[in-house]
């Protein structure tokens, strides 16, 4: 026996109607010229703009509309350079290349 609400079973979903319909496809639109002026521009940045522009919608709204038709700009990951090997300061021999390790803190050169 499969333990499900009944209510589930006569769930029925919602249809849209055009002007709904034709509102969402304006939105996404709205939302599609905003992201080509703007490629850096994230979902937030997206919904002050639509604001700005008279658009009563929610971040949440746009970022679901967004998300849907891959709108969503690529966060580029910074990569930190943490040594610099072409230099013209003198390299320093290193010094415990050939020492043996007996213990901790000590070390014996040969």
């Amino acid at each position: 026996m499969i333990k499900i609400a009944p209510s589930t079973l006569y769930h029925k979903p919602k249809e849209k109607s055009l002007e709904q319909l034709k509102e969402e496809m304006d939105l996404r639109d709205q939302i599609e010229r905003i992201c080509l002026d703007f490629p850096r521009y994230g979902y937030r940045r997206v919904t002050k703009q639509l604001q700005r522009e008279r658009w009563i919608v929610n971040h949440k709204r746009v970022l679901r509309v967004m998300r849907e038709n891959d709108l969503l700009c690529r966060i580029r990951k910074r990569r930190v350079r943490t040594t610099d090997a072409n230099h013209s300061y003198p390299v320093f021999p290193n010094l415990i290349k050939d020492s043996v390790i007996t213990s901790i803190n000590q070390v014996f050169c040969f």
